[in-house]
């Protein structure tokens, strides 16, 4: 019984951490990542955390251009990409 209580808990941190990580991301993509209201904003849930790394990667180091992404991902470390990438490929 503990250790369920343990893995619910680190799940609920994870998930705490990717909450906080994507605050930023929310203002155009949506609560959740589900897709922004706005034009052609594409949702971020629900897909595959490789896609994900590597499309915030590409406009981090300018291989993808973006009419916002490249500047808002240029300061944007790794670490924090991987999280991003995990929190939003986890959601259905």
């Amino acid at each position: 019984m503990l250790f369920f209580l343990w893995a619910t808990m680190a799940a609920a941190q994870e998930n705490v951490i990717g909450i906080m990580a994507s605050n930023g991301c929310v203002n155009c993509h949506g609560y959740e990542g589900r897709g922004g209201t706005i034009g052609t904003i594409p949702s971020l849930q629900g897909r595959s955390k490789e896609f994900l790394r590597t499309a915030m990667l590409d406009y981090k180091h300018n291989v993808s251009r973006g009419t916002v992404m490249n500047r808002i991902m240029k300061d944007v470390d790794d670490r924090k990409i991987e999280v991003l990438a995990e929190y939003f490929s986890g959601i259905k």
